[in-house]
């Protein structure tokens, strides 16, 4: 404060004199300077004897508009028709105060929701207590109501995309079970195999979307758990232009992959990771035009990792370079581009990469000129427990090339006929013998009279669930060598860690791919015949 600035002392002075002034009238001096309550002192009947400047903010009306009217004008008409102003007042000098949640009418009209606390005010004269008023406390509570709806609307919302996402699958998965035994078909024309990779590629897209829908509420909610270990950049590179292969084909797209000959290491979820290279992949490439080429580099910055996609494709606005990773929003809506997606994807970009403590970025210098998106992630220093593992994954046997050894005796359980029978199917073309219950009881009788090396069951069953199933199937002394794979459309890593806390030795998510029906089967030869640690 600058002695010769007379606002500055002027405002000293005053402060001075407040400090001095009564305990009375300091405290109502703080009562008027509140501005996120209104204190307002009503009179025995509820008309308004004080006026405090949180009160004239929230309500609207100046001291000189309100004074002395009854405090029921903030109420809605249906709650003064009900006589709630009164009921209020009666309850507090009946038990001293009262406290209620509602809307409120603001002086212009406008409703707002109101925490309001009324709590009764006596005095002592000539000895005796007397009710001389109340004070009332209203807080806006608009906005905190607002969160709790938005927070049980998500929560009924994320229930809801599991239950869509479980409803979606089970139709998906006898379609692709069908698609896989198409593929095993040695002789199909060429307008069969046509339409066959056709119905592959869009299976494969309706899946996804199903899945990061999913993955959407798993975030939002808190429940994706990542498993840290220490990670290849460079494989998650591999693996996502691996799974982007057939998209890219198909647009006869091309990739220009840059990566240095040291490792570049991480300490992340891999499957996490490939999810992010593979959606940047897949923006690049929808937002590209077909015969183009796509870059990917990997490159080590100070004590970052930094992979980097870039196209020569539509490009972004500079107005929506911060909007873009936004959920539910794609920069380029244009009539003319009608790419498909939910606009989910980079927003679980960031998301992911946030939870990997980095983060996800992009520039570009405008509509038509393309865009790079830039992950950058912590490093960590490279050892030699990072090596490249020996040995080749087992390779699955080609369609009816399984000798006796190889033979698997399969029940297959579930009540919905067309995936059973599709999933039977295709296990014969495989060289299997297979057996299929619509039931628990069903399958009971099956594995009680014949040999079964693998039971896939469903978990969601009219009747007995699948875990029941399970228990029931476990009873019989012949089964103790089957492996036991949960087969549902129930996919989040909740549903797993039950299925296999439940008893199951594997849990399959419908659709099931043909690559995990093939590891599992392997597992399952590698069982009978000693190969694998009990």
């Amino acid at each position: 404060m600058h002695p010769d600035n007379p606002a500055s002392e002027h405002a000293f002075s005053a402060a001075a004199r407040d400090l001095v002034a009564p305990p009375e009238e300091r405290f109502r001096i703080l009562v008027e300077a509140v501005e996120d309550y209104a204190i307002v002192m009503l009179d025995r009947d509820g008309c308004i004897a004080s006026w405090n400047t949180g009160a004239q903010k929230i309500k609207g009306y100046s001291a000189r508009e309100i004074m002395g009217r009854h405090f029921s004008i903030f109420y809605p008409p249906d709650d003064v028709a009900a006589r709630k102003p009164e009921r209020e007042l009666e309850t507090a000098t009946r038990i001293g105060r009262v406290e209620d949640e509602g809307w409120r009418v603001r002086k212009d009209g406008s409703m707002f929701w109101a925490n309001a606390v009324i709590t009764a005010v006596y005095e002592t004269r000539d000895g005796k207590r007397e009710l001389c008023g109340f004070a009332k406390v209203t807080r806006d509570m608009t906005e905190r109501k607002r969160l709790r709806e938005l927070e049980v609307a998500s929560q009924h919302m994320n229930e809801f995309l599991a239950t869509l996402a479980h409803e979606l699958r089970n139709p998906l998965a006898p379609v692709r079970n069908a698609l896989s035994v198409m593929m095993l078909e040695p002789f199909a024309s060429p307008t069969v195999k046509q339409c066959r990779d056709m119905i592959d590629r869009q299976i494969t897209h309706l899946t996804r979307l199903v899945d990061d829908l999913l993955d959407v509420g798993r975030v939002t909610t808190g429940k994706i758990v990542l498993r840290l270990e220490p990670v290849d950049m460079k494989d998650v590179m591999i693996r996502a232009i691996e799974m982007m292969r057939p998209h890219l084909d198909m647009r006869e797209q091309a990739i220009d992959v840059s990566y240095p000959k040291t490792r570049i290491m991480v300490n992340g979820d891999l499957a996490r990771l490939v999810q992010i290279a593979q959606n940047l992949l897949s923006n690049a490439s929808k937002f590209s035009e077909p015969k183009t080429r796509i870059g990917m580099s990997l490159h080590q910055e100070g004590n970052l990792a930094t992979l980097r996609v870039t196209d020569s494709g539509c490009g972004v606005e500079p107005d929506a370079l911060d909007s873009i990773f936004d959920l539910f929003m794609q920069a380029d809506n244009q009539l003319e581009r009608k790419e498909g997606g939910l606009g989910v994807g980079l927003t679980l970009c960031r998301w992911l990469a946030e939870m990997h403590g980095g983060a996800v970025t992009v520039a570009s210098a405008g509509r038509g000129q393309g865009a790079t998106f830039t992950l950058r992630l912590p490093r960590i220093a490279a050892t030699s427990k990072d090596a490249e593992p020996d040995g080749a994954a087992p390779v699955a046997a080609e369609p009816g090339g399984n000798d006796d050894r190889n033979m698997l005796h399969i029940l297959i359980v579930d009540d919905n006929r067309d995936s059973a029978d599709s999933m039977a199917m295709l296990m014969t073309l495989k060289g299997h013998r297979v057996r299929v219950a619509y039931s628990g009881l069903q399958a009971l009788e099956m594995a009680s009279a014949e040999r079964v090396d693998v039971a896939l069951i469903d978990i969601a069953m009219p009747g007995a669930d699948g875990f029941a199933v399970l228990r029931q199937l476990k009873a019989i002394p012949a089964t103790k060598e089957v492996l036991y794979a949960a087969m549902t459309g129930f996919g989040q890593a909740s549903d797993m860690e039950r299925s296999l806390q439940g008893g199951f030795d594997a849990h399959l998510t419908k659709p099931v791919p043909l690559a995990l029906i093939d590891s599992l089967l392997q597992r399952a030869i590698e069982r009978r015949g000693g190969g694998e640690a009990h």
